[in-house]
């Protein structure tokens, strides 16, 4: 009788090998989610096929990663190059998933493992799907709410509970993610009302708030605020010097495409928003949180002196 040598999933190369695998066929299946989904198409049918000319891709041409490196970003059928994005988004769900892997192992935080997977997928697609549409489907925010709020009663750990509940443990988990999804979908639904009202044209999508709903469910209201804040800073530190970069270019040339990146022009507020989710939920939270306590106790401290 053969037996099965189980040690070897404990090895940490195996595990990051498994989690930089499944990350790129997932990355893989968030394309297609990205491509039909704004388009109305189904995910399973037909199956992938050229975009241009509609020729059915092999399996061996349809390889995350390696098929778009292998044919340099350009169709086998035909003459279509194949978007980068296709190649950004299986990298970077393998890097997230290889670090979610090496984070959790197989069994050690199964709960988080789950709920990662969940979360990270979710926001790739919504990176993925406003940065080309500047639309974000409900089916990822509100759906996606809804999935952060089961999560959280099923696994209490998420949001710093005990990892063997109690059913009031689930309450208070379900609670907590509950009221992380209204106070950081209503702070930046009035942070973009106030911003309409002075710069009298729309500041935030409806999408983005619903977004942020979805954010909160997961991360508490504390990563909701920081997601804010910090979705602020990267679309500043991302977007303000290719603004200033497009205004001195757009003096030297006056034959400038109308959709080129400028001054009022509208840029998706998603994907920064998705990326601070991202940080936060895989790495920050620990600081984060300490801050907003050390907040709080000074406030309570404070009061409490009056």
């Amino acid at each position: 009788m053969i037996e099965l040598n189980w040690d070897i999933f404990e090895d940490p190369v195996i595990i990051l090998i498994s989690g930089l695998a499944l990350g790129a066929i997932v990355g893989s299946f968030l394309n297609v989610c990205i491509s039909r989904i704004p388009a109305r198409k189904s995910i399973v049918l037909p199956s992938s096929s050229c975009p241009k000319c509609g020729t059915p891709i092999s399996w061996f041409y349809n390889i995350p990663i390696f098929s778009w490196v292998a044919l340099k970003g350009k169709a086998k059928c035909c003459d279509y190059k194949l978007p980068i994005r296709y190649l950004l988004v299986e990298l970077f769900t393998a890097l997230l998933f290889g670090f979610i892997f090496m984070k959790t192992g197989y069994t050690t935080d199964l709960p988080f493992l789950i709920s990662a997977v969940f979360f990270v997928s979710v926001v790739i697609i919504v990176i993925g799907i406003d940065f080309e549409t500047m639309t974000i489907p409900d089916r990822f925010s509100i759906g996606g709410a809804f999935g952060g709020l089961a999560l959280s009663f099923c696994f209490p750990s998420l949001h710093g509970l005990s990892e063997e509940p109690i059913m009031i443990e689930r309450m208070s988990s379900a609670f907590t993610s509950l009221t992380g999804l209204l106070i950081s979908s209503g702070t930046l639904y009035w942070i973009g009302a106030v911003a309409e009202r002075l710069m009298n044209k729309e500041a935030l999508g409806q999408g983005d708030v619903k977004l942020l709903g979805f954010v909160g469910a997961f991360c508490g209201w504390q990563g909701g605020l920081f997601v804010i804040f910090g979705g602020a800073l990267l679309g500043t530190v991302v977007l303000f010097p290719i603004m200033i970069i497009t205004k001195f270019l757009k003096k030297s040339n006056t034959n400038q495409e109308p959709d080129q990146l400028g001054w009022g022009m509208e840029v998706p507020f998603g994907p920064f928003l998705g990326l601070a989710g991202l940080f936060y939920f895989l790495g920050l939270q620990v600081f984060v949180d300490d801050w907003f306590e050390g907040i709080i106790s000074n406030f309570i401290f404070v009061f409490s002196t009056l």
